[in-house]
């Protein structure tokens, strides 16, 4: 496999994280590894439970996962990768899906923790230990969540209803949806809510450790399952945004700073981190 030109694919899933390592020229797929949160005895002790793979709740409809798992699990699966003796240096582009609607809440020291990301000769420690307070809340809500109906019910009503909130969004904001959680996380955990510098789903809370920004964006196809975005614009919509953060802390204002830009899927956000280079070997 000397000299590909290869792509790599990463799918953070509710129960595993995948990768599958492609030959751009050929399309053939080289490898495929999947590493299960209950199973992989590197993973299994963050604490997951039962076959919805969730945190034990506190209570009844909360459905949370703790956002280190997946930092081990990025570290697992490259060393993994690099046991087997895959030619990380022949990868050019790594594309990533996490298509279960969980979002995280980062710390406003995440953009000076990240960065560290790319200080040469910083593998000395794993991503678990050297990203400590890059969270502002130790809890990823997923897409199961369904203890934020109140939440949901008070978005749709704000911006006049069912109809209304479908021609702006595309969805009938549904409680699952991030918008409503962070009202119910807001209200619940208010200093962690205070102390979030941004909003990321976990489709560009990966790419932003990989490339070591916190800033790295959204893409329209994961932000439209928000209850934030105007969904013919693929932009944040003032009024939605205004709905989910009546009466919050900060108000309006302070949620517009925590949620990034939004940009198409395919868009190239950045380069991998020399974390990544020094230690598994990536170009």
């Amino acid at each position: 496999m000397a000299n590909k030109r290869l792509s790599l694919g990463l799918d953070l899933s509710t129960q595993s994280l995948s990768a599958v390592l492609i030959d751009i020229d050929s399309r053939a797929i080289l490898h495929r590894l999947s590493l299960d949160y209950q199973k992989d005895t590197r993973l299994k002790k963050y604490g997951i439970q039962g076959e919805n793979y969730i945190l034990p709740p506190k209570n009844e409809g909360e459905a949370n996962q703790p956002p280190k798992m997946f930092l081990a699990a990025l570290d697992a699966i490259f060393a993994d990768m690099k046991s087997a003796g895959l030619p990380m240096r022949d990868i050019l582009v790594c594309n990533v899906s996490a298509q279960q609607h969980g979002h995280a809440y980062i710390s406003h020291q995440a953009r000076t923790i990240l960065g560290r990301l790319n200080v040469p000769g910083s593998t000395a420690s794993n991503l678990v230990t050297k990203l400590e307070g890059c969270f502002a809340l130790n809890l990823v809500p997923t897409w199961m969540t369904s203890d934020s109906v109140k939440e949901a019910d008070f978005i749709r009503n704000f911006v006049g209803g069912r109809e209304k909130m479908i021609q702006i969004s595309g969805s009938d904001s549904p409680a699952r949806f991030s918008g409503a959680v962070i009202r119910k996380i807001a209200a619940q955990y208010p200093e962690a809510y205070r102390e979030t510098e941004h909003i990321h789903l976990l489709s560009s809370l990966i790419p932003a450790v990989l490339s070591g920004n916190s800033r790295v964006p959204l893409d329209f196809g994961n932000a439209c399952g928000m209850s934030m975005m105007d969904y013919l614009n693929k932009d944040w919509s003032i009024k939605l945004v205004k709905a989910v953060a009546e009466g919050l802390p900060g108000g309006e204002s302070t949620l517009r700073n925590k949620l990034l830009p939004i940009v198409p899927p395919y868009t190239i956000v950045g380069r991998i981190a020399t974390y990544f280079i020094e230690r598994y070997g990536f170009s």
